[in-house]
């Protein structure tokens, strides 16, 4: 009788595999984001066509590489797909405990759900992967699921509350943590915080921006000394990117802009467009406040060169808003209006990708609370549990006589 088990790859397979992974990492380190992404969807649809056959160890390389391409996703703007992405990722977790893998995925989704204007569902993410963390005793875990929180609360308009969580992540850090990912708060929380001062100047709350700024004097310098560390690398001139815009908005206008053209040249040569992009950006809004509104278009222009690679909502909005001014103060009507409507095709374009992840995926907000509500009662039963250790070892003490003194 001829045997049914199916048989497990090779080892040459697993190899393969690991190194599709290994080389989409490295490629989206360096910036080469669809190359990256490109790279890791083939590792996937290889492991498609093998199956894993319920092995824990496939099982778990297959869970690596989908969730590196829900980065690269993320990184493209391409939010609903993340979506669709965690919905089938969902089956290869168990949903009833906490784990590594569901807070990992939790904190991606709410990052999606976020840029899909979905604030609810993004909180409830959030707040798994945070239960998840603190029941692990994760720090790198729980610093991200944190960080997220705050990013949702910023996405609301509560400064506050992002603030706070934002400035909890950085405390989850400390020198045992992996330096990308040490290098990686710091840089965005220094985003952030740049980000809520800009929100409170534009809300009138003048106080609340220049405290923002001051805040951030309390983890610059060891943000500082951490750069050398990664000194080429892409995250290393991702944070000195946003060490810069923090010195531009604190009017240290000479300092930010050499370190701008610092980075400039170096994303320009290694083809880092999401570093080159936004800090276009930032010199185009410097060159307008000192009124060069001339040498600010043609950086604004540059920022969606080259034509055939997408610009990240982030970045792409702010730059349409300033082109359609800039022209209409420069009497290019025409070209505002190209501008403007550059602008609505983004926000149309986002609008209907939350308006597509609600209507198809309402299975996964419902999985999403059913995990939220066990992971809080596994950190209720954690309490629980930590209060009857606290009531046992008083019944261990010695009785006390509270009536003797001597």
């Amino acid at each position: 009788m001829p045997d049914s088990t199916p048989k497990l790859p090779s080892r040459e397979f697993l190899a393969h595999i690991e190194q599709q992974i290994s080389q989409a990492e490295t490629l989206f380190k360096e910036g080469s984001l669809e190359a990256g992404l490109e790279r890791v969807q083939s590792a996937v649809k290889d492991l498609d066509r093998v199956g894993v056959f319920g092995d824990v160890g496939l099982q778990v390389l297959e869970f690596r590489a989908r969730m590196l391409g829900i980065s690269g996703l993320a990184k493209l703007d391409r939010f609903d797909e993340m979506l669709r992405e965690g919905a089938k990722m969902m089956d290869l977790l168990a949903l009833d405990h906490p784990s590594s893998q569901r807070a990992e995925l939790m904190t991606h989704l709410a990052f999606a759900y976020t840029q899909c204007g979905m604030s609810e569902q993004a909180l409830r993410a959030a707040h798994v992967a945070l239960q998840d963390g603190l029941q692990l005793k994760d720090r790198l875990l729980t610093a991200q699921a944190l960080e997220r929180l705050a990013m949702t609360y910023f996405a609301i308009g509560d400064g506050a509350s992002a603030e706070r969580f934002m400035f909890e992540a950085l405390g989850y850090m400390d020198q045992h943590s992996p330096m990308y990912e040490r290098v990686r708060r710091y840089s965005n929380a220094l985003h952030l915080c740049c980000s809520l001062h800009d929100m409170y100047l534009q809300s009138g709350l003048e106080h609340l921006a220049s405290a923002i700024l001051r805040k951030v004097d309390g983890f610059v310098t060891e943000a500082e000394a951490l750069r050398p560390e990664l000194a080429g690398d892409y995250m290393g001139y991702m944070m000195r990117a946003n060490l810069a815009r923090w010195h531009r908005r604190c009017g240290r206008s000479q300092l930010a802009r050499g370190a701008f053209l610092e980075v400039l040249a170096k994303s320009e040569s290694a083809g880092w467009y999401a570093v080159r992009r936004p800090v276009l950006l930032e010199l185009a809004l410097m060159a307008d406040a000192q009124g060069d509104g001339p040498v600010a278009l043609e950086l604004l222009t540059c920022v969606f060169e080259p034509g055939d690679l997408r610009v990240r909502d982030v970045v792409a909005i702010p730059t349409y808003r300033a082109l359609e001014r800039l022209y209409l103060a420069s009497g290019q009507p025409d070209l505002a209006k190209v501008a403007q409507q550059g602008l609505a095709a983004r926000q149309d374009r986002r609008e209907k990708s939350a308006q597509a992840a609600q209507a198809q995926l309402p299975q996964l907000s419902t999985r999403i609370a059913e995990a939220l509500a066990e992971a809080d009662r596994a950190r209720l039963d954690q309490v629980i549990s930590g209060l009857r250790e606290q009531r046992r070892q008083r019944k261990l003490k010695p009785p006390q006589d509270e009536t003797w003194s001597g």
